[in-house]
């Protein structure tokens, strides 16, 4: 009698003991507003192996698309930093949608340029997309905002060279200065920089900044400690896409008419007072030194 009891005993608890351990594990989480399922996101942050962390991206970003732009092209840039095929694939093509503004149009197709440079780019299915990313980048750059048609030229140059013995042999050769030259990319417009020095002021958050761009050449965007355009930021990223020098001052990043020459990309950790006290900021203020063009 004592034994029947106890087994009726352990029938009655294990719906408790179930629903103990289904609150300590929540099968799902909210992000913006959307329910999704917490492994998913675990998958996305910290799978075993890249190709399953690549998809727990792509399936994060396809769900966030709608709601949030500028995290569902976070979870695609993780992808494609995988070198996941189908995630460079579509971190270029919703780039180019009109829900993404010109400075993370700019910043993804160099992103893509910089995973190309180093090899090749699988799907899960062993399809190597370098060919078809590359005209993607050439078709972007020749006829969607910001047109550049020398980069336009570079790419197509790029595509022409890759054979059957591309990847990070072709560029083996090249000096740090050299390797950084494809990172010069003259806009639509912009001439030679040899006229007088001009100030320009802005604010810096993840999605850049097109009035900075457009009037200096120069991208920068808040990122995490990964290095990711992310809404709430622990860094400035900026880049010299000009063809001169130009002078960068920020006080949260501690940057005091900082030079940055042509090519060149740095990332500077954000600090101070309203950074301790804030935590990781929305966005802030830069200005940016640089020469007129004179066609302007």
């Amino acid at each position: 009698m004592t034994l029947n009891r106890a087994i009726l005993a352990l029938a009655l608890a294990a719906p408790a003991l179930s629903s103990v351990g289904c609150a300590s594990a929540p099968a799902e989480v909210r992000l913006q507003g959307i329910a999704v399922p917490a492994a998913l996101v675990d998958r996305a942050e910290k799978a075993a192996d890249a190709r399953s962390q690549a998809e727990a991206c792509l399936a994060l970003s396809k769900k966030l698309w709608e709601r949030d732009v500028l995290e569902s092209l976070r979870y695609l840039r993780r992808a494609a930093e995988l070198r996941d095929g189908e995630g460079c694939r579509q971190y270029l093509a919703h780039a180019e949608s009109a829900s993404v503004n010109l400075s993370q149009r700019v910043y993804a197709r160099l992103f893509i340029e910089r995973l190309l440079r180093k090899g090749a780019l699988f799907t899960s299915s062993g399809e190597d997309l370098r060919g078809e990313l590359y005209g993607q980048l050439c078709w972007a750059w020749r006829h969607t905002e910001p047109r550049s048609p020398a980069k336009a030229q570079q790419v197509q140059e790029a595509m022409a060279d890759l054979g059957a013995n591309a990847g990070i042999q072709l560029y083996a050769g090249e000096s740090a200065d050299e390797m950084k030259r494809w990172l010069q990319v003259p806009l639509m417009g912009d001439g030679p920089r040899t006229g007088e020095w001009a100030r320009f002021d802005a604010n810096a958050w993840g999605g850049g900044s097109d009035r900075l761009l457009l009037a200096t050449n120069v991208l920068a965007f808040l990122v995490n400690s990964q290095g990711e355009p992310s809404f709430r930021g622990s860094h400035l990223w900026i880049c010299n896409l000009g063809s001169t020098p130009v002078a960068v001052s920020s006080l949260a990043a501690g940057l005091s008419n900082h030079e940055l020459h042509p090519g060149r990309e740095e990332i500077a950790p954000l600090s101070g007072p309203d950074f301790e006290k804030d935590g990781s900021p929305t966005g802030i203020p830069l200005s940016v030194r640089y020469r007129r063009s004179t066609n302007r």
